[in-house]
């Protein structure tokens, strides 16, 4: 724009100098009417004839010199005309350009005020996020102390073995005098136990069950642990029906040897003293009368409740915060006439 501008001006100041210099050969041809010389001749017949043409061409020559100073006037106000267009496009162009430059700064202001207010917006947004995770972290960590303060107030005991609870069963054989009227059976165990974190000691509170199935069986003795036998008994034929024993024990564990993060597994042995109900011994049996005669008669002993002992062992594996376990125990209760004894392996799982 502003080589334009320049340009106009330049070709109206070239077009004014011309304008200028085609006026000036006039006066140059023709100098002014008072240095004109008129040649008179006196001859008195043309005297009249000559003053008016005289006359006449000053006329002219006045006319002439007006026509050429209005050429003159009209060239310069068309040049001061154009000099003033010129400089009012020259002031226009300079606006222009100051309106121009002043939009140009404004717009790439506005652009840089917007880059600015988004780069602000991008920071915010990455500072609440920082501040987000900061904060979740934070939080995560406050919980894990928490968690771990908790722990702390559990007495240690607690914390890796402490109290725990255990179900198990298995078999349960008779031995002794008691395995005679009686077949191998089954076992169910319950237990709640204790042991302190730093210890390989630990004691157990249990109750268990055992089932025996009874024998058929023909003998002269009759078997003492069912008790006395009856005034009619000579010699019979025994069929035994089931008998059960109901025990309360407190054992003490040792472990051997220890293992696993929790100290979950552990090869241990296992020992203690009980009570022991012996459910009252039922029986059938056949007197013999006569030669191939006889008559079943249905007895019924008493029931008893003794003390026994126990020991055994046992191996465990740990899985967590619990142990899957295989133990077997011998047991001695001392009943009436005759000790009885059985022998239980059992499978539980148990859970600090």
């Amino acid at each position: 724009m502003r080589v334009h501008t320049w340009f106009t001006i330049a070709w109206l100041t070239a077009l004014a100098s011309g304008g200028a210099g085609l006026s000036a050969p006039a006066d140059a041809q023709e100098p002014p009417a008072s240095e004109r010389r008129i040649r008179v001749q006196k001859e008195s017949t043309g005297e009249v004839v000559r003053r008016d043409s005289a006359v006449m061409a000053d006329s002219i020559a006045r006319a002439d010199s007006l026509r050429a100073d209005s050429l003159r006037a009209d060239s310069l106000a068309r040049a001061e005309a154009t000099q003033r267009d010129s400089l009012a496009l020259i002031e226009q162009a300079r606006a222009d350009s100051i309106r121009a430059d002043s939009m140009a700064r404004a717009d790439a202001a506005r652009t840089d005020s917007m880059a600015m207010a988004d780069s602000l917006a991008r920071m915010d947004a990455a500072r609440a996020d920082s501040m987000a995770r900061e904060s979740a972290r934070l939080d995560s960590i406050a919980r894990a102390d928490s968690i771990q303060f908790a722990a702390s107030q559990v007495p240690s005991a607690l914390a890796r073995r402490g109290i725990y609870f255990s179900l198990a069963g298995g078999w349960s054989t008779p031995s002794g005098d008691y395995g005679t009227p009686y077949e191998p059976g089954w076992n169910a165990t319950v237990a709640l136990g204790w042991q302190r974190a730093a210890s390989r000691l630990g004691l157990r509170l249990e109750g268990t069950y055992d089932s025996h199935g009874g024998d058929n069986f023909s003998r002269e003795t009759y078997p003492p642990v069912i008790g006395d036998p009856p005034d009619d008994f000579v010699s019979s034929n025994l069929d035994v029906e089931t008998g059960a024993i109901w025990s309360g024990n407190l054992a003490l564990t040792l472990d051997l040897l220890q293992w696993g993060a929790n100290k979950g597994g552990a090869l241990y042995l296992v020992g203690g003293g009980g009570i022991h109900y012996f459910e009252a011994p039922r029986l059938n049996f056949t007197p013999r009368i006569g030669p191939g005669t006889g008559n079943t008669n249905r007895y019924e002993g008493n029931s008893q409740t003794v003390w026994g002992l126990n020991g055994g062992g046992g191996i465990a594996f740990g899985i967590g915060r619990a142990a899957i376990f295989l133990e077997s125990r011998y047991f001695t209760a001392y009943t009436d006439n005759s000790n009885s004894d059985w022998v239980p392996v059992i499978v539980g799982l148990k859970w600090f």
